[in-house]
């Protein structure tokens, strides 16, 4: 059997071997793909003379495949199995939905509604790659233009961008210390300068327009942390006080392991997200999706 050293399978030859191999005969083959015997009998001939491989044993009464064959047949029917998955990808991309949709989200939004949408959207099985980016204040809006997100999430007001917004339910933040932190004991209102004093735990990329109370402290020491996870970690070893959103720390505030610290500035403060995207018109189906369950949860 004469062998090439350069294969090239096609699918063709692949559908025809899986109707043989279905159907028991030639003929029926041919009637199951509208071909005719010939082309049944030439597709098959050539599959061998590519693989070089002996895939079909005619010595019996009915043609049937041999074990080499049979193992062949597994890898063509992946192939067909591609196939579908192709056709139907190209099916639901002319249906309406992208390729792909990137979502960028500032940390302080809460994940778990972000997550449950995405797992809800998977669930429909659609095209659609969906990939979430999480990112602090001012670098929502730079990792936005850097990946050409479609979706954003963020505390801060986009520059330079015309972005339709969709206004999200507020966010409450506390300014936190543990109990046994100096500004956390006892009902003293503190001042400004014993603020000032203590270690100032804080988000990198913090931004002045987010307008926070203690933006007018001038922090003898400040560390940046690149979560609130951290913060949280540092704010509840004692080294230092800051803003941790509530969902947070709700349980530790009940508890009073942590305690809101009183002084003569606002120890709450409310932040406003909002949902940007760049106009219906380039939003795809997957986009609208995501854009309505996460506003209607």
């Amino acid at each position: 059997m004469r062998y090439a050293h350069e294969m090239s399978i096609t699918l063709e030859q692949a559908r025809t071997l899986d109707a043989v191999a279905r159907h028991g005969t030639y003929a029926l083959a041919a009637t199951v793909l509208k071909k005719g015997h010939t082309s049944i009998v030439y597709a098959l001939r050539t599959l061998e003379e590519q693989t070089g491989v002996a895939l079909l044993d005619r010595t019996g009464y009915r043609t049937t495949l041999t074990g080499a064959g049979r193992r062949v047949l597994e890898r063509c029917r992946k192939l067909l199995e591609a196939e579908a998955e192709v056709e139907s990808l190209c099916r639901d991309l002319r249906g309406g939905y992208e390729p792909s949709l990137r979502i960028v989200c500032d940390g302080i939004f809460p994940l778990e509604p972000i997550v449950a949408v995405v797992a809800e959207l998977l669930g429909q099985r659609a095209p659609t790659k969906l990939e979430v980016f999480a990112e602090f204040l001012g670098g929502v809006e730079d990792t936005f233009r850097r990946i050409e997100a479609d979706l954003m999430i963020s505390v801060l007001t986009p520059q330079g961008l015309e972005l339709a917004a969709i206004d999200l339910p507020p966010l409450r933040a506390h300014l936190v210390a543990h109990r046994d932190h100096p500004l956390a004991r006892g009902r003293k209102r503190h001042q400004l300068n014993e603020l000032a004093a203590h270690v100032f735990l804080t988000i990198r990329g913090s931004d002045p327009r987010l307008r926070l109370s203690t933006s007018v402290l001038d922090h003898q020491s400040t560390v940046h942390l690149n979560d609130f996870i951290s913060k949280k970690a540092g704010i509840m070893s004692g080294v230092g006080f800051g803003w941790m959103p509530r969902a947070l720390v709700e349980k530790e505030l009940e508890r009073g392991t942590l305690r809101e610290i009183r002084w003569e500035g606002e120890s709450t403060h409310d932040f406003h997200p909002r949902l940007y995207h760049r106009g219906e018109g380039r939003l795809g189906r997957m986009g609208r999706l995501f854009v309505k369950k996460l506003v209607d949860r």
